[in-house]
């Protein structure tokens, strides 16, 4: 199977050549295998999809397109190094560094390309219906996608249905009609009755759908109604909606038609070594190849590492998300609890070497931040990256390149908003309450915050399962609905920008704390903290809030290319 989408990449490097919108509206096809007879046949048919797979593979292949999701309250970045781009969406400001911009921009972009080529040309196959069918749910599906992450991260957009060249002069077309295209590029999707369960290669591997499920579909469909529901449309009606949609689901999971369900133990979600666990309802596969780094290579592992610890320091925890983070297996899983030294010990990210307040100087570990583990795993003593579950009191192995599956959507993700959309609707409370509950369950220490749930009224049920989502997908940039976007669709990533242009004078860690440290020597030792540890967040947000900052800037490239780009 990664040979065959190797051959997809390969393919769709001759058939999807460009990276910019306004470059593919205006290039012309001539020597490309873009012409309408091409998808002539079953063959050609997958290798169109391949292609469209190829495309998507390398949206996420790398950090740059995430790097939008700084803006949230959970991610933050490194400062003093090469992250200037990370920063700077972190901070709120105007990027000098552009290639956050461009390269999710673009990306998604060259998905729409992909996609549209399927949809304009692959009725005509001389093969089944049922597999046309296939085909044009995938296309339709991840054209919604691009456009949904694309109307999230820069509001109106240049909507492009066919590869037609237009010199530049597409108009954008409103957020409120960009969304009217996604959902009917998903209802098409959804009418092409997808498979919940793929066979044979390309599709399926492992156990795991490669290829986009009916549950997939019905379960971003419940996102994007969501997404409708608030910020900037508003349009509170679409909770029900979303509901209902996220309802198919959980009930398809319940009566076994969908092999779905939420894994016993928290630490198993990002385990490497249960790579296909059938809680991900929607991934991206990767295949790693001598050499690496290519656009089928997930290139996150050290992502998420501290640069102060060997790592790329790119998705960095904020520290008062951390703190406010619920105490059990999930933190334990999605945070390291300790951080393991270059001298082999264990310390806490608070602890300093002298065993006094921090002074900006003394810290164990420089960075002074929890680290999130997600994309990590450790090393075996051969040097190759470990199978098993993320111990953060082992050395991680130092590649990059791996082929470890990205969670776009996880089915405790359709559970959360199955309870916030039903509660803010006002309908099956009980069943919202349920959904919630299973969340907490496996998730907290203080099994009471499941109890908990049974008492609340709808908008205080509402409230929580919102938070709940953003725990459940923290520092994970991957996810198709970010933490930074749960923010923007509640319009409150001005909240976020409040507190980081404020005194910031939470308390992280109380005094008293009993704290594991090591000298400046490496010699371990334990101390009682000596004063409530309150610290700013590094990166300074001086930038001034206006009525563009919920939104990135269009890509200047694209806007000297396209004078439509502005707001």
């Amino acid at each position: 199977m990664k040979n065959n989408i190797l051959s997809g990449c390969l393919f769709a490097a001759t058939l999807l050549l460009s990276t910019s919108c306004s470059d593919f509206l205006t290039e012309t096809p001539k020597g490309k295998l873009t012409p309408e007879g091409f998808f002539s046949n079953q063959s050609e048919l997958d290798m169109g999809v391949n292609a469209l797979y190829a495309k998507v593979q390398a949206y996420q292949c790398n950090s740059n397109p995430m790097i939008l999701e700084c803006a949230g309250d959970d991610v933050t970045s490194t400062t003093g190094s090469n992250k200037a781009a990370y920063l700077s969406n972190d901070a709120f400001e105007t990027p000098t560094d552009t290639k956050g911009l461009n390269d999710n921009w673009g990306r998604l972009y060259t998905i729409v390309k992909a996609a549209n080529s399927i949809i304009d040309n692959a009725g005509s196959a001389a093969t089944s219906q049922e597999e046309i069918n296939i085909a044009m749910g995938q296309a339709h599906f991840w054209r919604a996608y691009a456009y949904f992450k694309l109307v999230r991260k820069f509001g109106p957009l240049p909507l492009i249905l066919h590869n037609i060249p237009d010199d530049n002069k597409t108009e954008l077309t409103n957020v409120e009609g960009i969304y009217t295209q996604i959902v009917e590029d998903l209802t098409k999707a959804e009418s092409m009755n997808l498979p919940a369960k793929y066979t044979g290669a390309n599709r399926v591997f492992d156990g795991s759908n490669v290829y986009v499920s009916a549950q997939a579909v019905k379960s971003t469909l419940a996102a994007v109604y969501m997404s409708m529901a608030g910020y900037p449309l508003n349009k509170t009606e679409y909770y029900a909606k979303a509901a209902d949609k996220a309802k198919e689901v959980i009930d398809g999971v319940e009566s076994g038609k969908y092999d779905q369900g939420l894994l016993a133990d928290w630490n198993q979600v990002y385990s490497y070594g249960n790579n296909h666990h059938n809680e991900t309802i929607l991934g991206i596969e990767y295949r790693h190849v001598n050499g690496g780094w290519s656009d089928g290579d997930s290139q996150f592992s050290s992502c998420h590492q501290l640069g102060s610890l060997s790592g790329w320091g790119d998705f960095l925890a904020e520290r008062r998300y951390w703190a406010n983070y619920p105490d059990g297996p999930r933190k334990d899983a999605v945070y390291a609890k300790t951080e393991h030294t270059a001298a082999g010990n264990d310390v806490d990210w608070w602890a300093t070497k002298d065993g006094k307040a921090y002074d900006g100087t003394n810290a164990v570990v420089s960075d002074y931040r929890p680290m999130f583990v997600a994309f990590t795993v450790n090393k075996n003593d051969d040097g190759s990256p470990s199978t098993e579950a993320y111990d953060c009191t082992k050395p991680f192995w130092g590649g990059m390149c791996i082929d470890k599956r990205h969670q776009l959507i996880r089915y405790s993700e359709v559970l959360c908003w199955y309870a916030e959309a039903a509660a803010r609707a006002g309908q099956d409370l009980a069943g919202a309450k349920k959904a919630l509950k299973q969340v907490r369950q496996r998730a907290y220490t203080d099994q009471t915050k499941v109890s908990a749930v049974d008492g609340m009224g709808a908008n205080e049920l509402a409230e929580a399962a919102f938070e709940e989502h953003g725990y459940e997908v923290a520092g994970y940039v991957l996810a198709m609905v970010t933490r930074t976007d749960d923010q923007f669709r509640a319009n409150k990533l001005k909240e976020a920008y409040a507190y980081r242009t404020g005194a910031q004078t939470q308390v992280l860690v109380p005094k008293g704390t009993l704290t594991l440290s090591e000298d400046a020597n490496g010699k371990p030792f334990t101390y009682t903290l000596p004063a409530d540890v309150v610290v700013k967040e590094n990166m300074e947000v001086t930038a001034a809030w206006t009525d563009n900052s919920m939104y990135n800037p269009y890509p200047p490239t694209e806007v000297e290319k396209n004078p439509n780009l502005k707001r």
